[in-house]
């Protein structure tokens, strides 16, 4: 008898939401319906064709281990408690693209009829995400694909399957001279295969570390 050298995933919280194939989301949570504003909202409306109220989720557990999380709950946080892994990698339409995430929800969209001939609607979690552009092709080319320097497209937002995500990633600012001559504010990208690239496999253990853990106790003592 062989034994089985795979340790047990950790369950999810009670208050997260499985979706299957790995992926979950994990609060913090809306806990009213909101409109959506800005941008986001306007994507949200072609995306479904009519005006929503959703509740924006903050965490998304990757199949990878990775938690994704959101510029929704970061940019309220502290500098000195920002693990700053809301930019990830996935596919749009065939490619591979670089994103950061605004935030997570779930929409009810359109799954064909029922028995009655009524419309059918499904739950689709989605994320809202702010591109970044396709890495410079030369400097690319002349570092060997070692550099994917990249400007963040600024209202270029998009709604995505959260299962398109593949992995978190580092998307760094420096200010480099391209091959073009022109010089200006980019960022580019780190990538850390199977690890945090925030904490680069190192857990995070200094002020607010529990944080998240308590907004969780927090709600499930409000449910």
């Amino acid at each position: 008898m062989v034994p089985n050298l795979e340790e047990p995933k950790p369950a999810l919280p009670r208050t997260a939401i499985d979706l299957g194939d790995g992926y979950a989301l994990l609060r913090k949570r809306d806990p009213y319906d909101v409109r959506p504003e800005g941008g986001a909202a306007r994507v949200i409306q072609e995306y479904l064709g009519v005006d929503v109220k959703i509740r924006c989720w903050a965490r998304l557990c990757l199949p990878n281990g990775q938690t994704a999380r959101t510029a929704w709950r970061e940019t309220e946080k502290p500098a000195a408690k920002v693990r700053v892994s809301r930019n990830v990698k996935f596919l749009l339409d065939g490619e591979i693209r670089l994103g950061e995430v605004l935030y997570f929800t779930c929409l009810a969209v359109e799954d064909g009829y029922d028995e009655d001939g009524a419309q059918a609607f499904r739950w689709q979690a989605v994320a809202l995400v702010s591109l970044y552009s396709y890495p410079d092709h030369d400097l690319l080319e002349l570092s060997f694909h070692a550099v994917s320097s990249c400007k963040h497209v600024q209202g270029d937002i998009r709604v995505i399957d959260v299962k398109s995500i593949t992995n978190v990633i580092g998307m760094v600012p420096h200010r480099p001279t391209l091959p073009s001559g022109v010089t200006e504010d980019r960022y580019f990208l780190v990538e850390k295969p199977g690890l945090d690239i925030a904490t680069f496999g190192v857990a995070y253990e200094g002020p607010g570390a529990d944080d998240e853990d308590a907004d969780d106790e927090a709600e499930d003592n409000e449910d």
